[in-house]
């Protein structure tokens, strides 16, 4: 036993405990956490820890970055400011809390037995009374012999997790019900079978009450019983499910069916999208068998990730919905009300600083893990302060640079880095035009072919959540041009953060140089836009001309003090040019203020 501030590493049960209380944990993360635990106060880089836990198998570096992620939530650990694991950019992790061992369990003593945790007060929980009332009547359906399918769809962070969560917590001291969760994981489909399948009915076979279920393995399934068998004797450590592939998924249905004879069993598999195929047939099968059984499957996917091809969920799904043998909960952004009320409940206090629940909403774009982030961000940077017990604004709204918090940008960074560098590179050029761009300027930044382009973005927002289309403009030539927009701005933020300068240089004046000649003659139009363009290439002499265009455009508006503002920026553009260049530049530059002025 491994104790690291107020959590325990059980090594022989291979499970984590804190004050008493058994947390999940699924395997590889096990593992992850265990050999970084018995490597404290040292740099364990990426490839030691694929080294000496996937030695003989080919595992993406990006899912140890899933692994960590998941070990901090369930430390409640911070990117920021980390008491146990510091990520060390670009080379690994530190483990960075003293680890004393305490000598562990012996044989035949007690062992902390697992509490169930109590059931939230109504206001713990924001937004998503709806969806956990819908969950709570298809169960109480599974209770009457009336099996049933449900999944939980929904964008990353969007909240699938902490409502499967919120639903076992009602229902886990109930003692006709037993709940068992399995989580698929990234780089295990098709290698593994029946990865979360075997990780569920371990909970159900668990040492402590789960005699009774091994018994139900050893009589329905016996080519699996093995793999059970060893939890509850002193035997080797559990062996890989063998045997045929349909002899297996009918004994294992058999079984499952056999436990749900009498209690309602409840199977949570989350992140289907990376199941294995052996898995989505169990799924497919325990769908459509019409034996009476007290059954509930609930399962967790992003849609994104199945959208495009022929995903083997996907037409899974498509055929369970035909034939209406499986519900679906979808997850949407939050409310603003729903923002409040998280507000509310995480600083305690019901008067909040005005203007923090919109602006907190704004940034979110209602996704529960970017507004907890995001109120993290805000308190770690000081810009809301507690003072004599009341938490206020230190800044005022519109001074505050979110930024992107560090937890966010590495949760987001993992999306991108599992798209091809060909989807990259689209990203990447529309997002240094805007949050809402169209689909010639990134053309004109990838110095490629309008059409060709935007069918590739057409095909992009059928499979990624964050890329939506945004209708059709006219350019002058008569050219339509399909516009598209990011659902999140933060999105945006680290995918132009991820370009060199030179490369973003480099787009940004192709950008400007194809405004001019669309625009030929109507500059007046676009001159903020090619300002925009022409500054981040680094192009300061035909930035402030076109900063003085746009203070023309300003002034005849009646616009004054903006058109002084943009004619200042413009001069102090050109003190980035060298002397003989900047002189010149200065000149002309005054001599468009002037003209400007008169008018």
């Amino acid at each position: 036993m491994k104790q690291f501030g107020c959590f325990q590493l059980d090594t022989r049960n291979e499970c984590l405990w804190q004050n008493g209380t058994r947390i999940g944990l699924t395997p590889k993360p096990f593992s992850v956490l265990r050999y970084l635990v018995e490597n404290p106060q040292r740099l364990v880089t990426h490839d030691e820890l694929l080294d000496k836990l996937w030695p003989e198998t080919y595992v993406q570096p990006q899912v140890l970055r899933t692994y960590v992620l998941e070990l901090r939530k369930l430390l409640g650990d911070s990117v920021e400011s980390p008491r146990f694991i510091r990520t060390v950019p670009g080379r690994g992790y530190w483990f960075l809390a003293q680890v004393e061992d305490d000598g562990g369990y012996v044989a035949d003593s007690p062992r902390p037995q697992p509490r169930a945790q109590p059931v939230p007060q109504p206001g713990r929980f924001v937004g998503r009374r709806q969806e956990l009332e819908r969950l709570n009547g298809l169960l109480r359906h599974a209770t009457e012999v009336d099996r049933q399918v449900i999944f939980i769809t929904g964008e990353t962070g969007i909240g699938k997790t902490a409502l499967i969560d919120l639903f076992c917590r009602q229902w886990c001291s109930e003692d006709q019900v037993c709940i068992a969760r399995g989580q698929c994981v990234e780089g295990f489909a098709g290698k593994e079978a029946y990865y979360p399948v075997i990780e569920a009915l371990g909970q159900l076979c668990s040492p402590n009450e789960g005699k009774k279920h091994v018994h139900v393995i050893q009589q329905k399934a016996p080519s699996w019983y093995a793999q059970f068998a060893a939890l509850h004797s002193d035997g080797p450590a559990p062996m890989a499910a063998a045997g045929r592939g349909e002899r297996m998924l009918n004994e294992i249905c058999d079984a499952i069916e056999a436990m749900a004879s009498e209690k309602t069993v409840v199977f949570v598999f989350e992140d289907l999208h990376w199941a294995d195929l052996s898995t989505l047939d169990l799924i497919s099968a325990l769908a459509r068998r019409r034996q009476a059984a007290r059954l509930l499957l609930l399962a967790s996917y992003r849609p994104a990730e199945v959208s495009a091809g022929q995903h083997p969920l996907k037409r899974l799904k498509q055929d369970l919905v035909t034939h209406k043998l499986c519900a679906d909960v979808s997850l949407g952004p939050l409310e603003r009300d729903a923002v409040r009320e998280y507000l509310v409940q995480e600083l305690k206090q019901e008067t909040l600083p005005k203007g923090l629940p919109s602006f907190v909403h704004q940034h979110c774009e209602g996704n529960p893990l970017f507004m907890i982030a995001m109120l993290e961000h805000l308190i770690a940077q000081g810009f809301i302060r507690q003072e004599a017990g009341v938490w206020q604004l230190r800044s005022a709204l519109a001074e505050i640079d979110m930024g992107v918090p560090t937890a966010l940008s590495e949760m987001i960074e993992l999306q991108i880095d599992r798209l091809d560098a060909a989807d990259q590179r689209l990203l990447e050029a529309a997002s240094l035009i805007g949050v809402i761009f169209p689909a010639w300027a990134a053309a004109a930044a990838l110095d490629g072919d309008l059409e060709d382009i935007e069918d590739q973005y057409e095909k992009l927002t059928r499979r990624l959540h964050f890329l939506h289309p945004a209708g059709h403009d006219e350019l002058p030539d008569g050219t339509q041009s399909a516009s598209y927009v990011f659902a999140h701005g933060l999105y945006r933020e680290v995918l132009r953060a991820r370009q060199s300068p030179a490369r973003r240089a480099k787009r940004h004046l192709r950008v400007a140089e194809k405004l001019e000649k669309l625009f030929a003659g109507r500059e007046l139009d676009v001159s903020s836009e090619l300002a925009m363009h022409f500054e981040a290439a680094a192009e300061w002499a035909r930035a402030a001309q076109a900063l003085c265009t746009a203070a023309g455009t300003a002034m005849r508006r009646g616009a004054r003090d903006e058109g002084v503002k943009l004619t200042e920026r413009a001069l102090r553009l050109l003190e980035n040019l060298s002397e003989p260049e900047r002189q010149a530049a200065e000149r002309k530059t005054r001599q468009q203020i002037a003209g400007v002025m008169k008018h």
